[in-house]
């Protein structure tokens, strides 16, 4: 872990951390009043959001403290070329706007693995599905946050470990459990004007500090530790091509892997992840969802500006300590022999911020942290409850799935605690690598599964669930073959001896399993019998204005739950009210206590108040939410509105105005995103 030198809090940083800590409660609680009390409004904040605060809540979500750590001590490692990655997703959020969303609202879905069953039937590739998400939030996407949390708490400015991220992990559960999804994307909001504001102020004066962007340029080459001066290899010097977004032939970061590599990795994370996809589908109409998006692609313009630039500035300014080389020296500096780049964001916040405004930075940081946290959280209890809970639980009330979103929060909690020492014994030597390498060996098959789901309906279940099954064993067999090798700390060729096999690069592998499974998943569904029409009735991206409701594609029976269209049902039903043919509206007996706990007339008394404190963290204010409706039925009641109204605005939008203005916004936008990759390239590129 990182060790550098803490600093005492000067009074008015104190302050100001109190100060965000009291607005970011007060506008927590107010916003967990507000569309609470369904599950619609829990899970989707009643799909009534404003396009700001979903572009605003997309960009938190994304931007945790791991970027802060991570892109500010890549660009103090390399360069800028890091930067491709979040320039690459502008593209990749236009993509979610266009493609996907308009076919994720027609279908009126919570989650992503219930489009995938209504796409493809069955319920053995949804629960697959299922639990490869709820794997990589636990064990990705809450380590690395913490883990980056830790870095700027603990050894920055000398917090407890264990008090500090507790704290954070619980504070930023208590606006998940009291108010669900719009508790999170209003106090995303908040937090994306905290991180964008303190992200500032540092770029600024870290820009003035070393004389602007042309001092940056020539000093960053010369950026290398007094130790690395005298060693006889190239370990530590920077990358000679490193004010280059565009590195065709790097060794670590290829420009035609960022574009082609990352963006399978892209399509699975814009566009098939809970979590971003999530607040999308909040949004009141397609028109918002889609503006939400345009606002996310330009916040994702400036972690260049706000991240990796201050990070070459780091090492400029403190050479001997972001810029060592020798394993036993960088373990004096951070206590890590991999190298000090992680604290190269800390070094610029401690050293040159003024008083105040670190206290400022410091709430960056948590706001970083919580933005990330909360959303994991809501979007991981979400999938819990609808995926997996009605599995078991097909006649589960409203107010039952409810309390079982918040109680899977908690133990989320519990799960995020525990995880801390796991970090913490890792010292975040290969941290950020483990994740990249997760990803790029686990979402190619699923990007494959959603890409060609989306765009033709000749792929069927069969195809669908091999193509997963086959991707995931060759990506796990390469995860574990990688991994049994040490990388070398300088990753120059003449050092590492790994097998050529092993050192292809992580981008282009992840190209390469995109296909195999994609080949795979056609060629089976070619073979086998494609799925009928009235099952698949508007979704996909061309039967968008079919006016027919999709009927729900019948389960076989036994082990594998495959989907089964070779009958024809006497009476097919449709999704709509598919699940509610089935249920038995009579309350059972744990729910009758239940109901029996709620509704016990007593206005006087401990237990009074209790069951009023209960009932308000659960959502359920009004004891009418607690009559014995089914899911089914209550859904309809707090949702349907808005769902039939986002059906209507898919095909009303496309002859509107604001629809037209949002394309012509993609198109400018797509156009700043190239320019940025021209301007920031040099042409003169080092191919040795």
């Amino acid at each position: 872990m990182v060790a550098i030198i803490g600093t005492a809090l000067h009074w008015s940083d104190v302050l100001v951390l109190l100060l965000y800590f009291l607005l970011i409660l007060g506008f927590g609680v107010w916003s967990s009043c507000k569309n609470r009390g369904s599950v619609g409004g829990y899970f989707l904040a009643g799909r009534s959001m404003h396009f700001i605060p979903v572009g605003a809540s997309l960009f938190a979500s994304n931007i945790g403290s791991g970027h802060f750590i991570g892109l500010t001590g890549s660009g103090a490692s390399g360069g800028i070329a890091v930067a491709g990655f979040e320039i690459s997703a502008v593209h990749w959020l236009m993509v979610l706007g266009w493609l996907f969303v308009p076919i994720y609202m027609k279908a009126e879905v919570f989650t992503m693995p219930q489009y995938i069953k209504m796409r493809y039937g069955g319920e053995r590739i949804r629960v697959y599905l299922t639990c490869l998400a709820l794997t990589l939030s636990i064990f990705t996407k809450i380590s690395v946050d913490l883990y980056s949390g830790a870095i700027f708490l603990q050894q920055a400015l000398n917090w407890n470990l264990y008090a500090s991220v507790i704290a954070l992990i619980l504070l930023a559960a208590f606006f998940t459990v009291g108010g669900g999804l719009t508790a999170v994307i209003w106090t995303d909001f908040i937090q994306t004007l905290v991180m964008i504001i303190s992200a500032f102020i540092l770029m600024i004066i870290s820009f003035v500090k070393v004389g602007g962007m042309q001092q940056i340029r020539n000093l960053f080459p010369y950026a290398v530790a007094y130790t690395t001066l005298h060693n006889t290899t190239e370990c530590g010097v920077p990358n000679q091509n490193y004010f280059s977004l565009i590195r065709p032939f790097d060794a670590d970061l290829p420009w035609f892997g960022i574009i082609f590599g990352n963006g399978v990795a892209s399509i699975w994370y814009w566009s098939c992840d809970q979590v971003i996809v999530q607040r999308t589908l909040a949004a009141k109409n397609l028109t918002h969802a889609r503006a939400g998006c345009l606002v996310a692609g330009i916040l994702k313009l400036l972690p260049l500006f706000l991240m990796v630039f201050p990070g070459m500035i780091a090492r400029i300014l403190f050479p001997d300590e972001i810029g060592c080389a020798d394993p036993d020296v960088c373990y004096q500096v951070c206590h890590s022999r991999n190298g000090c780049n992680d604290i190269a964001y800390p070094l610029l916040v401690l050293r040159l911020m003024p008083n105040a405004i670190r206290g400022l930075t410091l709430a960056c940081m948590i706001a970083a942290l919580m933005s990330s946290l909360t959303s994991i959280f809501n979007s991981s209890s979400t999938i819990f409850t609808i995926d997996i809970w009605q599995r078991f639980r097909r006649n589960a009330h409203d107010w039952e799935l409810m309390i079982v979103g918040r109680v899977f929060v908690m133990i989320l909690v519990g799960i995020s605690i525990l995880w801390i020492p796991i970090i913490r014994a890792a010292q975040g030597a290969r941290l950020f690598d483990y994740i990249q390498a997760v990803q790029s060996f686990l979402a190619p098959p699923v990007a494959a599964c959603y890409l060609l789901g989306v765009l033709w309906k000749r792929i069927n279940e069969e195809g669908a669930f091999w193509g997963l099954i086959s991707g995931l064993f060759i990506g796990i067999f390469r995860f574990i073959w990688e991994y049994s090798y040490t990388a070398m700390p300088c990753r120059l060729e003449h050092l590492d001896k790994r097998p050529s096999v092993v050192r292809f690069n992580f981008l282009y592998f992840s190209v390469l399993l995109f296909i195999i499974s994609g080949i795979v998943t056609i060629v089976v569904s070619l073979l086998t019998k494609p799925i009928p029409e009235k099952y698949i009735s508007g979704l996909t991206i061309f039967d968008l204005d079919n006016p027919e409701k999709a009927i729900e594609i019948p389960t076989r029976p036994g082990c594998m739950h495959k989907a089964n269209t070779y009958c024809d049902e006497e009476q097919p039903s449709s999704f709509e009210n598919s699940s509610s043919d089935h249920i038995d509206e009579s309350p059972t007996e744990t729910e009758k206590k239940t109901l029996h706990f709620f509704e016990t007339d007593d206005s006087t008394g401990i237990c009074f108040y209790l069951k009023t404190a209960f009932a308000w963290i659960c959502g359920l204010e009004k004891t009418d939410q607690l009559d014995g409706q089914s899911i089914c039925s209550d859904r309809n009641l707090h949702d349907n509105t808005s769902n039939r109204r986002s059906i209507t605005s898919i095909r009303d939008d496309h002859v509107s105005s604001w629809h037209k203005q949002c394309s012509y916004a993609a198109i400018i936008i797509l156009s700043l995103c190239a320019f940025v990759w021209a301007f920031f390239t040099d042409y003169r590129i080092r191919l040795s």
